[in-house]
């Protein structure tokens, strides 16, 4: 820059809580959308939290990209399963190129230059991942088969043709009625048993010193779709995720504050998890699971799945337990609109 000093950036609390409030006025637009969504997203990835965080991803994009949108979205629904679904198709095709890489690196000195056939492989690595289908086939037979767009729909959201859709429909089709599908495995890594224990004791013992002590220093909290915080300066301040776990309503006088949810350490398909349930009518009700990621014997990264409806029905149907009203976001508006 010449040597000259140069600005620090700054972006304004303002600017921040504007955001924050479009972003709670978008999320309330889509909600009848949404179980919708996460239907489609469940059957596209075979994997309940693969599926959560494409529904998460996807509505993220869809927000950012409304900044450089010029025109009347007519159809938001389709503007959504547009973007979802290429989501998931590049998300495959990076899978089968890394996969491909892995596979050469261990078996060739040189990798010699991806052939045009090569390239088409490629991009049907889906279907090694889903056993049936490719992932062309298996958005277009859940576009028809989830949301009954039609066949032009369906074209615009792959960026293909017509006669295209129709084939991989047809082929999807065969391959779906020749044997069912299977669930599945996430990609993400399991935590450390002993490290998840040794924070949900710390929870339930409303320890905010041992719990700032289980996190690692850049770390990352995260109530999916609501709040992330990223570092010991932010998870470690009055009002974090973790303060907020352990002082229940602190403002508000003894006789009003609302019970403290009960934590639990379980497991969930082989992942050790933490559940946290609410009193309700003299039974626990089931409100979230928290996942863990850990390394060198800390907790590297937390997400709690509060505002995510449709998945907690599944996790509490699959565990036995009712589920709470979980909602799609914090219950009132981030911040006051003036009005």
């Amino acid at each position: 820059m010449g040597g000259g000093t140069v600005a620090k950036l700054e972006l304004p609390d303002e600017f921040r809580d504007s955001t924050r409030l479009a972003w709670a006025r978008y999320l309330d637009l889509l909600i009848p959308f949404r179980p919708e969504l996460h239907r489609y997203c469940r059957r596209l990835t075979g994997d309940l939290f693969d599926a959560e965080d494409l529904v998460q991803d996807t509505l993220v994009r869809g927000f950012a990209t409304l900044g450089r949108v010029h025109h009347t979205i007519a159809n938001p629904r389709g503007y959504l399963v547009r973007i979802a679904t290429n989501l998931w198709v590049d998300a495959q095709r990076r899978r089968g190129v890394e996969a491909n890489a892995l596979a050469t690196s261990a078996h060739e000195p040189k990798a010699a230059p991806a052939s045009p056939a090569r390239s088409a492989d490629l991009r049907d690595a889906g279907a090694l991942v889903m056993q049936l289908l490719s992932p062309q086939e298996r958005a277009a037979f859940l576009m028809k088969d989830v949301f009954d767009m039609s066949l032009a729909e369906i074209a615009g959201a792959l960026g293909t043709s017509v006669g295209a859709v129709k084939a991989a429909l047809h082929r999807g089709r065969g391959r779906l009625e020749a044997g069912p599908e299977t669930e599945a495995a996430s990609s993400r890594p399991s935590p450390d048993p002993a490290v998840v224990d040794r924070f949900v004791d710390r929870m339930i013992a409303a320890d905010l010193p041992g719990l700032l002590d289980a996190m690692a220093d850049t770390g990352v909290i995260e109530t999916v779709g609501s709040l992330l915080e990223v570092g010991r300066d932010e998870f470690s301040r009055s009002g974090s995720w973790l303060w907020q776990s352990v002082h229940v309503h602190p403002d508000l006088p003894p006789e009003h504050r609302p019970p403290r949810w009960r934590a639990e350490r379980s497991d969930f398909r082989g992942e050790p998890v933490m559940l946290s349930f609410s009193p309700f009518q003299g039974e626990d009700w089931l409100q979230s699971i928290t996942r863990f990621e850990t390394a060198d014997g800390k907790v590297t990264r937390v997400r709690a799945y509060y505002f995510c409806p449709e998945t907690m029905r599944e996790v509490a149907a699959e565990l036995g337990f009712p589920a709470g009203h979980v909602l799609y976001r914090f219950p009132f508006p981030p911040i006051e609109t003036g009005d």
